[in-house]
């Protein structure tokens, strides 16, 4: 008899065991929140956003009666808004054009020059004595085009254009130099020119037969010309780096930090099974996402050390009324949920469900088969069931980023999140405009909501995301990236493809980014939305000197960072910062107090 009990008590015992494990496994070990290294600073008026200096330096030149050029106006005035250049922006259309020496540099944004009449011989003037100018549009063959042409280096010039088809950085000028990166949509966008072999040459086609940017000198001046016409949000950093080679020492600010997001995560876990997913793995969609496609992100994730930042969807029903019902299924957003917080990951909100913030007298631009809340209240219920949700399943997460649900957002519902949910200080979108979508800068509204927006998406990873994130590490030195776990149940994002496809597409841009930009900061969401403030905050006042440039900075908070690029000579030393070189004459600097110096051994030369 008492064999028998202890037979029994050993198996009860195996059986509490068992039963224990399986909560373990299906709650995940208890979370303990790590604090981010870049706190958001508290709402206050002295938060700015990208204030310019009162002294204008840069000159822009666009012309209203251009398509092309009025095209290229938005892109260039943000450009340099982001660089911190303070300019003076003329119609050449409408209005008299200024005196070229009351300003360090100039921008020419026309494809046709004859606008510029007789002032293009001042231009050469300017240049000569000492000035910068660049040319940020492939120009015409016309009058005014020919009387400068040997001085900005074209040899022979045509009346046509070239369909370029892809862009290849010289080594050592852009950040991600030794891919070549392919045009989609090409088209007749590059001047067909021959130019000297006096000019530097920064970048080609990948044949090397189109040059896109280069830059020559005249006198005691520089030109640059940017031969390459796709002024478009996606290639701004290809601009910037153009715009770099003008000054003997370039200064901006960039905001430094990669984050990446899992939208839809956690979630409800769809029931069922994948046509894909049951022809590579045989398994249903559950323990598809169990067993293989989040140990799999866990493992890209430690390899590359990235905290990731999950984005909650409480339930995937469509109800759009006043009345709803919480989830009260919880043990796959308690597993994954704790596992990703434990992995110094970040949970934020993205629905109750997957409609949009829009009320009802919203129109979306696209149907993308989205329905509108019943009313304003509507909404609000949404959200507070949301906050409450992950409120309660994570009580110590302090969530404060807000990923809108197809990165659509409506006036209405942007507004009720800033007035009522100020947990939220942030929102994270999409960078790239598109039909419905709520496009963003990366910046500080006047209501103190930071704009964070993400830059590429998916696993897919075509050419055009490709380029994007080149260019935004040029320009902000920043990437920003977002995939869903449903992806592998829709085709458009790739689930022909299979998981071990885009597996390891997106492993190669791990890769990728670990290569050009080993020192960039990986952040969380909130971690990002710091770092845009500090970078938003700031305003540069430059003065030069032979020995090199002293920077004071205004609205300097704790930290700041900018890429420094010196075009004459080579970099002796900083003070006030510490600099990484990143090539030959690209430096990161991490600024550490609000007036800096950057002495150079100079170098001078000049062509005629």
């Amino acid at each position: 008899m008492k064999v028998r009990f202890v037979v029994v008590l050993r198996i009860l015992i195996c059986f509490v065991l068992i039963i224990g494990l399986l909560l373990v496994e299906r709650m995940g070990i208890q979370y303990s929140v790590q604090k981010s290294e870049i706190d958001i600073l508290p709402i206050a008026d002295d938060i700015q956003n990208k204030p310019l200096a009162d002294t204008k330096t840069c000159l822009y030149i666009m012309d209203s009666s251009d398509a092309n050029s009025t095209h290229a106006e938005p892109q260039f005035t943000q450009i340099l808004t982001d660089m911190r250049v303070p300019f003076e922006q003329i119609d050449v259309s409408t209005e008299e054009i200024p005196d070229f020496g009351d300003y360090e540099t100039v921008l020419v944004g026309c494809m046709n020059l004859s606008p510029l009449g007789s002032k293009i011989l001042d231009l050469s003037s300017y240049v000569y004595d000492g000035g910068a100018v660049m040319f940020g549009l492939p120009m015409e063959k016309e009058t005014a085009l020919d009387v400068i042409s040997n001085k900005i280096g074209i040899d022979e010039s045509s009346y046509d254009f070239y369909t370029l088809q892809d862009f290849k950085s010289a080594e050592n000028f852009m950040l991600g130099y030794e891919t070549i990166y392919k045009i989609e949509d090409a088209y007749d966008s590059s001047m067909k020119i021959a130019i000297s072999d006096r000019c530097e040459v920064f970048a080609t086609n990948a044949d090397g037969n189109i040059p896109l940017v280069w830059r020559t000198s005249y006198g005691d001046g520089r030109f640059v010309v940017c031969n390459f016409g796709y002024c478009e949000k996606a290639y701004r950093g290809i601009y910037a780096s153009a715009y770099s080679l003008l000054e003997d020492v370039c200064v901006y600010p960039i905001i430094n930090a990669s984050n990446f997001y899992l939208d839809d995560f956690p979630s409800p876990v769809p029931n069922g099974d994948s046509e894909y997913i049951m022809r590579d793995y045989g398994m249903g969609v559950a323990e598809f996402y169990s067993y293989v496609w989040w140990p799999d992100v866990l493992r890209i994730a430690s390899k590359h050390d990235i905290p990731l930042t999950g984005v909650v969807i409480e339930t995937y029903e469509d109800n759009t009324s006043e009345n709803l019902k919480s989830n009260g299924s919880t043990s796959d957003f308690y597993y994954y949920g704790n596992m990703l917080l434990n992995r110094g990951g970040e949970i934020g909100y993205h629905g109750y469900n997957h409609q949009p913030l829009c009320g009802p007298d919203y129109i979306y631009e696209y149907d993308e088969g989205y329905s509108v809340w019943e009313s304003y209240t509507a909404m609000y219920n949404a959200m507070t069931e949301l906050t409450d949700f992950v409120g309660s399943l994570f009580p110590s997460s302090n969530a404060c980023v807000y990923v809108p649900p197809s990165n659509i957002l409506s006036d209405a519902g942007r507004e009720m999140i800033v007035n009522d949910f100020p947990q939220i200080r942030c929102i994270a979108s999409n960078y790239l405009p598109g039909e419905n979508a709520y496009a963003q800068e990366f910046e500080v509204k006047e209501d103190g909501m930071i704009e964070a927006p993400r830059t590429i998406s998916g696993c897919i990873l075509d050419d055009y995301m490709m380029m994007t994130a080149f260019s935004e590490l040029n320009m902000h030195y920043v990437s920003s990236h977002f995939m869903h776990p449903d992806d592998l149940l829709d085709v458009d994002r790739g689930a022909e493809m299979g998981w071990e496809v885009l597996k390891t597409r997106y492993n190669y841009y791990m890769d990728w980014l670990d290569q050009n930009v080993p020192y960039i900061r990986k952040v969380t969401g909130s971690g990002l939305a710091g770092s845009v403030q500090r970078y938003s905050n700031l305003t540069l006042h430059k003065t030069n000197d032979e020995n090199g440039t002293t920077i004071d900075f205004d609205g300097f908070i704790d930290e700041a960072y900018c890429l420094v690029r010196v075009n004459n000579g080579s970099l002796a030393d900083i003070e006030g910062a510490e600099a990484t070189q990143l090539n030959d004459n690209l430096y990161l600097i991490r600024v550490d107090d609000s007036s800096i110096r950057i002495n150079t051994d100079t170098e001078v030369a000049g062509n005629e």
